[in-house]
């Protein structure tokens, strides 16, 4: 098998993805990915066979044992700590968006309570100097009734 035949194989398998039709989550990004890796490392496998079938002895044997540290399962533990981490940092990411949303929702919150206080403040101010000049004017109709209730009982006191 050729380099050109593996390329193509490889665009292949990567090119016949299908569209999402829901949403997409941590956890299909995570399958993606896992996807992925599964096809490089078919890939490294066909390579690492057409390496060993090019008959070069000595720096075959020492690209395959270099080659050999960095098996599948060792990809595989790469990309699931990548994978790992990368939940983390987007869980990181959604919580900090979620908690500065909840501060300028709060602040909204006290600004409006502030200002509504603030005007039921000037209001309770008014309505009381209102009760006063109410009482006053109900203190000076009693003294004038009663003025005028004495002046009717003693009309001879007047003149």
């Amino acid at each position: 098998m050729s380099g050109e035949e593996l390329g193509k194989q490889a665009l292949n398998a990567s090119g016949a993805k299908q569209g999402r039709t829901g949403a997409y989550n941590t956890k299909d990004f995570q399958l993606d990915v896992l996807g992925q890796l599964a096809e490089m490392q078919a890939l490294a496998q066909e390579l690492r066979g057409a390496l060993s079938d090019l008959g070069e002895k000595k720096s075959g044997e020492q690209e395959k044992s270099t080659l050999l540290r960095f098996d599948g399962r060792t990809l595989v533990a790469i990309g699931a700590i990548a994978l790992s981490l990368t939940g983390y940092v987007l869980q990181d990411a959604r919580n900090s968006t979620r908690r500065e949303a909840e501060l300028e929702s709060m602040k909204a919150r006290v600004t409006s309570l502030e200002r509504i206080a603030a005007t039921n403040t000037e209001g309770r101010i008014r309505t009381e100097v209102e009760l006063s000049e109410l009482r006053q004017g109900q203190e000076e109709i009693k003294a004038m009734i009663a003025a005028h209730a004495l002046a009717t009982k003693n009309p001879a006191s007047g003149k």
